[in-house]
């Protein structure tokens, strides 16, 4: 008997820390094989990766006012633009009384919805606030020339 899955296009992921190395399975022959598929690591996992810095390389801080500043330097700062060119955030307006969505479920209304639209990613940036990463300019100009989005009973705002 054969099963038949719907295939689903990937999950475009647009921060590299998110994704983990290829798992090599244990040497002991006591343990399951662990699969040589990319494991995706959890925001938590990630943001619990240790990386020391040294103050050497941090940028100088400087007095502006009240406070402290650190100047970016313009590559990095234009670098760091087009980096987010193909991102729209959005938010959405839930009607009183309903009950919020999971990131999963939110992707699967949304893949009906954006059938034409090629490679896509969601992350949640909390209170109901959510980025959408677009693999082409094309694509993420196309959903938002929508104004809103029905996801019954919300509705999507998408903003640049």
């Amino acid at each position: 008997m054969t099963t038949a899955f719907p295939i689903t296009k990937p999950t475009l992921i647009p921060w590299p820390c998110l994704q983990s190395p290829l798992i090599s399975p244990p040497k002991s022959p006591n343990h399951p094989t662990l699969s040589q598929n990319k494991q995706q690591k959890t925001f938590a996992q990630a943001l619990g990766n240790v990386c020391v810095i040294p103050f050497s390389q941090l940028p100088k801080p400087c007095i502006k006012g009240d406070h402290r500043a650190i100047q970016i330097p313009d590559d990095e700062y234009e670098a760091g633009l087009a980096a987010c060119k193909h991102n729209l955030q959005g938010g959405i307006i839930w009607p009183k009384g309903s009950s919020l969505i999971t990131i999963e479920n939110l992707r699967n209304k949304l893949a009906v919805l954006w059938k034409a639209i090629d490679r896509w990613g969601v992350t949640s940036i909390g209170r109901g606030f959510y980025e959408f990463s677009f693999s082409s300019l094309e694509d993420m100009r196309r959903v938002r020339s929508i104004g809103s989005w029905n996801l019954s009973p919300g509705i999507l705002k998408l903003f640049a």
